[in-house]
């Protein structure tokens, strides 16, 4: 049975120990500590406590709604958004959403939405390059393809909607998505990725890295290719048994 990306990352975190041995608490620290904050619209706390959603579901809400909109909606269809978010959400848990939205549910859902389709439309715009909705990440072995959130050229982007710093899973996670990439490219069915964004359109957090210096922070002192010859071979391995 293949296993998408995104699942390998959170849920088989030690698949990827041996790879990115340095993905330490005071590196994942590191990291946080260079991003920058946006200029973006607030959600308030007393806003926030009015949500009857689960913050995940919430969330979710907020980036089908930027969705939409990067796709050129120019209003915001609920009732699509509202059925889209319970089956993406359905995929991962056993969600349910209340029959109707709280009017602060579509507040909350509509400035992080809008947030995200503007700072994606910045950058875009900015670099001249096109904006890629759900750019396609190939599998290796039992890792079978999956989509990563948005890209910009070669610089792949991906939404935390949270309520803290990214976290070791966040970054992990770009990191099997450059890994695979790499080896894509290296057999020539696809192209590597050459830096990440991670974007935080609730609170305006935004890291920005090339992968080469990610990576080499990462790998503990391997080149690239050694690093690649051991995720492969713990792949191959987990398939024999």
């Amino acid at each position: 049975m293949q296993i998408d990306p995104r699942t390998v990352a959170r849920e088989i975190p030690g698949v990827l120990d041996e790879v990115f041995p340095q993905l330490t608490p005071g590196i994942v620290a590191h990291f946080n500590a260079s991003s920058s904050r946006l200029l973006i619209q607030q959600i308030s706390p007393d806003m926030l406590a009015e949500s009857r959603l689960q913050r995940a579901m919430l969330f979710e809400l907020g980036y089908t709604v930027g969705e939409c909109l990067l796709q050129g909606a120019v209003a915001i269809d609920w009732d699509y958004c509202f059925q889209e978010t319970l089956r993406r959400q359905r995929i991962y848990f056993d969600a349910n959403l209340p029959e109707d939205l709280a009017p602060a549910d579509q507040k909350i859902a509509e400035i992080v939405g809008l947030n995200l389709a503007k700072i994606l439309s910045n950058i875009s715009q900015k670099r001249k390059l096109e904006l890629v909705i759900k750019p396609p990440i190939s599998g290796l072995e039992w890792v079978g393809n999956g989509y990563g959130d948005f890209s910009i050229g070669r610089t792949l982007v991906e939404i935390k909607c949270i309520a803290k710093n990214f976290s070791a899973a966040d970054y992990r996670q770009v990191a099997i998505y450059w890994i695979l990439s790499y080896a894509a490219d290296i057999e020539g069915r696809g192209n590597e990725w050459r830096d990440f964004i991670l974007l935080n359109p609730r609170n305006g957090q935004m890291v920005k890295m090339g992968f080469d210096s990610f990576i080499s922070v990462l790998s503990g002192g391997r080149t690239k290719i050694d690093m690649l010859k051991i995720f492969q071979s713990l792949v191959g391995s987990r398939l024999a048994q």
